[in-house]
């Protein structure tokens, strides 16, 4: 791995990957185990400090995570560029105060693909906290941006992602065999001819299963019966139409007449739960 002073290319996405791989075959039980880490900040001074802070805090407690992937941005741009290549995280510092795109600015678009994300606002004027309750912030950094409180700080946000990913679902496919997945990474699933075909945000997969058995293991994390063959976790609901749902992505799915108002209950009393 580089050292920071050593990466910066002008007009690129300055990316870092610090990797701890308790074993290197793929491991079908858990193939999303590494924690993305996303800094995005115009002043490559902070950029590097929290660079630095995380690759220190893994290194001397690399048993809150197998691995971690640290990607470094330098505008509000580039990091909305990756999410709609399709990259997520699991955690994102993000400066407010940046030119063209600011933190704001980038938070909105980054709602629209990903509720799951931990996103930390930096900035250097406490007036913008009233602000950014919309964006459903974890936590705020206020620069000057001190070890200690950095360290508190992650501490509490690998706490939650780490919650978060204690929940999963597991199925058994003919070609790759047992797969355990976090269940907040499963964005829905469809029924054809017998069998389950899963959807997450960069992958599917097929297996023999029945849909109203599912329904009855996921139910209970928020996922929602929208028409006789598709079942979809809220989480990532955009919005209920008369006879479609669309997600976050923009997907649109069926949505049965006579289920139009459990649905859209349901979703009412989810936005009530989770919103700010």
């Amino acid at each position: 791995m580089k050292e920071c002073n050593d990466f910066w290319y002008d007009n690129l996405v300055e990316k870092h990957n610090f990797l701890f791989y308790a074993n290197s075959e793929e491991n079908n039980l858990d193939p999303v185990s590494a924690m993305h880490i996303a800094i995005c900040d115009d002043d490559k001074n902070y950029l590097e400090l929290f660079h630095g802070y995380i690759k220190n805090h893994f290194v001397l407690h690399e048993n809150d995570c197998n691995d971690v992937v640290i990607d470094c941005y330098t505008s509000g741009e580039q990091l909305i560029e990756a999410y709609e290549s399709g990259v997520l995280y699991d955690l994102i510092y993000l400066d407010i105060k940046m030119k063209k795109v600011s933190g704001f600015d980038a938070a909105k678009v980054i709602r629209g693909y990903d509720t799951r994300a931990i996103i930390i606002f930096i900035t250097s004027l406490k007036d913008y906290i009233f602000n950014s309750f919309e964006y459903q912030p974890f936590w705020f950094l206020i620069k000057p941006v001190y070890e200690e409180k950095f360290y508190h700080v992650l501490r509490q946000a690998i706490a939650q992602i780490n919650d978060m990913r204690s929940k999963r679902y597991s199925f058994y496919t003919r070609d790759r065999g047992l797969i355990s997945l976090e269940i907040n990474k499963i964005i829905y699933m469809e029924s054809f001819l017998r069998k389950i075909i899963l959807h997450t945000n960069n992958q599917q997969y097929t297996y023999y299963a029945n849909l109203k058995e599912e329904e009855a293991k996921l139910s209970k994390y928020n996922f929602v019966r929208t028409h006789k063959g598709y079942l979809v976790n809220m989480e990532y609901i955009q919005r209920i139409n008369k006879s479609n749902i669309v997600l976050n992505n923009n997907m649109v799915l069926p949505l049965s007449e006579h289920r139009l108002k459990e649905v859209f209950d349901s979703f009412t009393s989810y936005l009530a739960r989770y919103s700010i």
